[in-house]
């Protein structure tokens, strides 16, 4: 019996088995005539053109090519009577004219979507994500697929299947239970292959004082890595919500848990848990929140604020927890446009369906690519004590777009126990903690109604330190892209780029490109 949660032990239903049944139940609910409502459905293509002087990114024997990348595409999105769905594919066919033996087939995928399967009380949310993931902080990176950097990226795939109740107690409580299987895979063989299984109960109410609100929750997660050693943790915390006023709240909390991340043996170690914070919201553009708990590796904590006015929107986050990544968000790292203004706009609008349809329109009108990538990040698997700072800020004009990125993280392995450090390219070496230092500066500016400018400057500082080796790479991306609209629904566009990458790699790469697309 768990000392934590009072749950069983013993050996533990295999999630792949939970999947199916979750996959089965989602398939027949879907079936049922729910989907009636506002849809919109995208067939598109697009064929892209890479002239590269350096197609491996080597630092010596470079090799020139020309990448043809055909990609058709399809883009769901809408809302009906019992579900919402938000589905983007793309698969990217490459050929390269020296050299046939490097065509491949890369997928692209960010979905998901949310199933009412039974009225106002049980509801299964799903989603999927394919992406090209850099491996190693210090490998140099490239925000295009094309370049045959096999040693350092990884196409990888995550989904996550999430059953749950929802409803009320009563008059006194609102409750959720919910049961989460997630799985990943790479290409890179199976250094980052993972599932993970969670289940959780979160209990909502309030007291006999209008200003008085209370909380309880449980969770249990099992972490199955194909690299390293399972995990399990367990955490039950019990919360005091004091309502002070509408725009201002303040919550103590406090409880216990049991994990096996530090432990030699794969025994469970428990502690006592204990924090508090607050969230105060001074106008309807400006949100501030802070919470600080005492956690079995020391303080955690996590402060974010946010400010939008109609042509900005400003946000800073700094935390420091412990983590499991095992999905294609890499540690550290910006993610992509699309993730910063996703991220940018959360308060303004805070229904992702709407969010994203925003986010989506406003990078079309400014010539900037969703899934281009900002600079930093690289896949983990295992446990890490993550401390991150991010700064981030949008100015939205009639003819300028200009954004600004900023990140600080240090990663530190928290998989002593098990004698291994970060992956890093071919080999496990021994590297405990990795700091990066990112900074992101895009400009994108209308010429006309049809056509627009977009430049970008990217700068990354990655070193690793507690390990047999002390690796450091510093990479510099410049980018310029021209697009035009040639039709309601055609778009073409040029662009050059050059990455220079100094340190443990080192290598540069200069490339034209030219871009044709329809969406049907």
């Amino acid at each position: 019996m768990d000392t934590v949660t009072g749950m069983a032990t013993e050996h533990r239903p295999r999630w792949r088995a939970a999947a199916t049944r979750i996959a089965y139940c989602v398939c027949t609910a879907f079936a049922v005539p729910a989907v009636a409502g506002d849809w919109k459905i995208t067939p598109s293509i697009s064929v892209n053109e890479t002239a590269t002087d350096n197609v491996g990114l080597k630092n010596t024997n470079q090799e020139s090519d020309l990448i043809s990348d055909i990609a058709p595409g399809l883009r769901i999105e809408g809302t009906g009577d019992r579900v919402k769905m938000r589905f983007n594919y793309q698969m990217h066919n490459l050929f390269y004219a020296n050299d046939s033996s490097r065509n491949q087939t890369q997928n692209s995928l960010d979905a998901s979507g949310t199933l009412e399967a039974l009225d106002d009380w049980f509801f299964i949310d799903a989603t999927g994500r394919i992406s090209q993931q850099t491996i190693s902080a210090f490998g140099g990176a490239t925000p295009s697929g094309v370049n045959t950097n096999s040693d350092n990226t990884t196409e990888t795939s995550t989904y996550t299947l999430s059953p749950y109740f929802r409803g009320r107690l009563g008059g006194a409580a609102d409750y959720v239970l919910r049961y989460t299987a997630k799985t990943t895979r790479s290409k890179q063989g199976s250094a980052f292959d993972s599932d993970t299984e969670e289940l959780s109960a979160n209990l909502r109410g309030v007291t006999g004082l209008s200003a008085l609100g209370w909380a309880f929750d449980a969770d249990r997660q099992s972490h199955d890595f194909s690299n390293g050693r399972s995990n399990e943790a367990d955490m039950v915390r019990g919360t005091l919500i004091f309502q002070f006023d509408p725009q201002f709240r303040v919550s103590v909390f406090g409880g216990r848990e049991s994990n096996d991340y530090l432990s030699l043996n794969s025994e469970k170690e428990s502690r006592t848990t204990r924090g508090a914070g607050f969230e105060w919201a001074p106008t309807e553009r400006t949100q501030i929140a802070a919470k600080r708990e005492k956690r079995f590796f020391g303080d955690a904590n996590d402060f974010s604020f946010s400010h939008r006015t109609a042509g900005t929107a400003w946000k800073y986050r700094e935390s420091k927890d412990a983590t499991v990544l095992p999905n294609t968000q890499s540690s550290g790292g910006l993610g992509t446009y699309y993730d910063l203004f996703y991220s940018l706009f959360e308060s303004a609008i805070p229904d992702p369906t709407a969010r994203a349809a925003y986010v989506n329109a406003l990078l079309l009108s400014s010539g900037i690519s969703p899934t281009a990538q900002l600079q930093g990040g690289f896949l983990s698997s295992g446990v890490t004590l993550q401390h991150r700072k991010e700064l981030s800020f949008a100015l939205v004009g009639v003819r300028n777009t200009v954004t600004f990125a900023a990140n600080q993280s240090e990663s530190e392995n928290l998989s002593r126990a098990q004698g291994m450090g970060f992956y890093l390219g071919q080999n496990l070496a021994d590297v405990q903690t990795i700091k990066q230092k990112g900074v992101s500066v895009n400009w994108s500016h209308k010429l006309t109604a049809l056509s627009s400018l977009t430049g970008s400057f990217a700068r990354t500082v990655s070193t690793g330190s507690g390990g047999s080796i002390s690796p450091e790479t510093t990479q510099r991306l410049f980018n310029v892209n021209f697009t035009t609209k040639l039709g309601p629904s055609t778009t073409a566009g040029l662009g050059a780029r050059r990455i220079v990458v100094d340190g443990t790699s080192n290598y540069t790469e200069n490339s034209l490109t030219g871009t044709l697309s329809h969406q049907f």
